[in-house]
């Protein structure tokens, strides 16, 4: 049963970290009856002079969209395979919850230093 993380209490957040310091936040939040996500660059982002995770310009503004940036939806495996559909019905995980996909199955990637964790509400 999908069960909708748009109940009771704060949006989910999402902390990304580059080696162990918290240097952005993304969040899902429903606005209009439909999602919208939220990224922002932490003073942390700029103080350890990184360059901008792919798809998303630094800005110290927040950054806006109706749709998940590529960078997060890279770090989400193929749902359709047949270990992860298992892994995904084990652990009771809908493949419309891409903020518990990422925190559960794209906490960490091969190709990126940073780590992303649910912040807890």
């Amino acid at each position: 049963m999908f069960t909708s993380i748009f109940q009771k209490g704060p949006p989910p957040t999402l902390q990304i970290l580059f080696q162990g310091t918290l240097i952005a936040q993304l969040c899902k939040e429903k606005r209009e009856n439909r999602p919208v996500y939220t990224f922002r660059y932490l003073p942390a982002f700029r103080q350890l002079n990184l360059a901008p995770l792919p798809g998303l310009p630094y800005s110290e503004d927040v950054l806006v969209s109706r749709e998940l940036w590529p960078f997060f939806l890279e770090r989400i495996p193929d749902v359709r395979r047949p270990e992860i559909q298992a892994w995904m019905k084990q652990h009771k995980l809908s493949e419309y919850d891409d903020i518990r996909l990422l925190t559960e199955l794209g906490a960490h990637s091969a190709t990126d230093p940073f780590e992303i964790r649910l912040v807890a509400a």
